[in-house]
């Protein structure tokens, strides 16, 4: 989804993911319509938001990543071979050990995208992924939603430069007077 600055591309991302109330919805899911409360509380489990710029807790990569695991029901050692697979999964493991919030501004998006991708969502709401990033830092994480995409992982993604997605993207929308225009569908 693309759109001009200020047009509302965040906050209609936060209100898919139920992190913000909207003035005025109708929200069909698998052809039913449904108030705004109740289909936020039938998909809030399969649903995830990544801010563009990540949040990092003070605590080291592999903590990040285990951080939603701590609401599942996997049991410890569950946990940390998820956490392992995980970080294997993401190029992460050299820098397991190494505090979050000291790295780059692109590997901490990877570890963003990987404490997401551990809890297998439905559908990640992408805001702005490939924001400041370098050519390098770019194409590890386009490599990392193409992963994404092949597991059957849904995405959904802000950005000013969709040519980044290309090979990613079903269908382009651009955001306009509070309405979603199809641009293109491949």
């Amino acid at each position: 989804m693309s759109g001009k600055n200020g047009v509302g591309k965040t906050t209609l991302l936060k209100i898919i993911a139920g992190l913000e109330i909207p003035d005025l919805a109708k929200i069909e899911i698998s052809g039913k319509t449904n108030c705004w409360k109740k289909a936020v509380r039938s998909v809030r489990k399969e649903i995830i938001y990544l801010h563009q710029h990540p949040i990092m807790f003070s605590s080291t990569v592999e903590l990040n990543v285990a951080y939603g695991l701590r609401f599942t029901s996997l049991n410890r050692k569950q946990r940390r071979e998820s956490v392992e697979e995980a970080l294997e999964w993401a190029g992460l493991t050299d820098v397991a050990k190494k505090q979050a919030k000291t790295l780059s501004g692109g590997v901490q998006q990877r570890v963003a995208f990987t404490r997401a991708w551990i809890l297998k969502p439905k559908v990640l709401l992408l805001d702005e992924p490939m924001a400041n990033m370098d050519h390098e830092s770019r194409e590890q994480t386009y490599q990392l939603l193409v992963r994404m995409k092949s597991a059957g992982m849904s995405l959904v993604i802000t950005s000013h430069f969709m040519q980044y997605f290309e090979g990613i993207v079903d269908q382009h929308f651009q955001l306009k007077n509070g309405a979603l225009e199809l641009k293109s569908k491949s």
